[in-house]
């Protein structure tokens, strides 16, 4: 079996470019629309699913995958993994790509189309392929220029989706569906901007210590901005300078 290669000096100079608008793997639409930013950077998204008990399962359960453009995949086997592919399947229209660390503890699984890959990790140790190919199992993909959709079996729903841009100079960029964030959202009233409201809270994550991030609420669109790289107030010209966000 032919097993490709890293092309190191592709993930080095990998620059997609995108826009303001993204088909999101349930097939709603993520539109952006700016004054003055022309939103080049790449689109990403992180999928949580939940699956409905059987009579086979005593609870609840569910699974996750992130999505990206093609090339995302060789940066992380590459950088994250510090490994190498191991084996690819062809099937419905694309590839499974399957890749390990060099010391075979952790690994990733992927299908990659003409435009967009999906992937998940795989942090059983020594997996072997059939394991890893089940963490993909039953999505059906189909990938367009605008955007990966991702067709899941009956009795799995998306519970979450969260897409992530970066912005040079700003920050990152991450969007969720209002529904999906009204809880966290605060009770009173924020900055009003053209597209609705601006709040400025802490996060604690710990990748990142404790930082400001801007939230900014549109009645179908929640974006959190992390303005590493730029400023607290070059983030705010840049929401206040959005003139359209929708998630429909």
């Amino acid at each position: 079996m032919a097993v490709r290669v890293i092309d190191r000096e592709a993930v080095r100079s990998w620059r997609p470019r995108s826009g303001g608008r993204l088909v999101a793997p349930d097939g709603s639409t993520l539109s952006l629309g700016h004054d003055t930013s022309t939103l080049d950077e790449p689109w990403f998204t992180e999928c949580r699913i939940r699956y409905s008990a059987t009579p086979q399962a005593s609870q609840v359960g569910g699974r996750a995958f992130e999505t990206g453009p093609v090339g995302t995949v060789d940066g992380h086997v590459a950088v994250l993994l510090a490994g190498s592919y191991v084996a690819e399947y062809r099937a419905q229209s694309g590839t499974f790509l399957l890749a390990y660390a060099a010391d075979r503890s952790v690994g990733l699984v992927a299908w990659q189309g003409r435009w967009h890959e999906a992937y998940c990790w795989v942090n059983e140790p020594d997996a072997v392929h059939a394991q890893m190919l089940d963490k993909l199992d039953r999505l059906a993909f189909t990938d367009t220029p605008a955007g990966l959709r991702v067709g899941l079996p009956a009795g799995e729903t998306y519970q979450r989706i969260i897409a992530t841009k970066h912005v040079p100079g700003i920050g990152f960029l991450q969007v969720a569906q209002a529904a999906t964030q009204v809880a966290a959202l605060p009770t009173w009233s924020g900055h009003p901007v053209r597209v609705g409201e601006v709040w400025r809270q802490i996060s604690d994550a710990e990748e990142a210590g404790v930082t400001p991030v801007l939230v900014c609420a549109s009645p179908t669109a929640v974006v959190s901005l992390h303005p590493r790289g730029g400023t607290e107030d070059a983030g705010l010209g840049f929401l206040a300078g959005l003139n359209s966000l929708n998630w429909t």
